[in-house]
């Protein structure tokens, strides 16, 4: 989920002026998304793992 989350961070950056210098809410915006894109895709892996975790029998 990292390379949507930059390619929609860059889209919303570019359509925003697509300046060095920016506004401290389009910096904020245009960096939370990618970050936000990382962290719910990590916490979606850690709720869907348990299909692939192997579970050992003790006999």
């Amino acid at each position: 989920m990292l390379i949507p989350g930059i390619l929609l961070g860059f889209v919303i950056w570019y359509l925003a002026g697509g300046e060095a210098v920016t506004e401290p809410v389009e910096t904020i915006i245009c960096n939370g998304i990618p970050m936000l894109s990382v962290i719910s895709g990590l916490v979606f892996g850690w709720m869907t793992g348990e299909a692939y975790s192997v579970k050992m029998d003790s006999n």
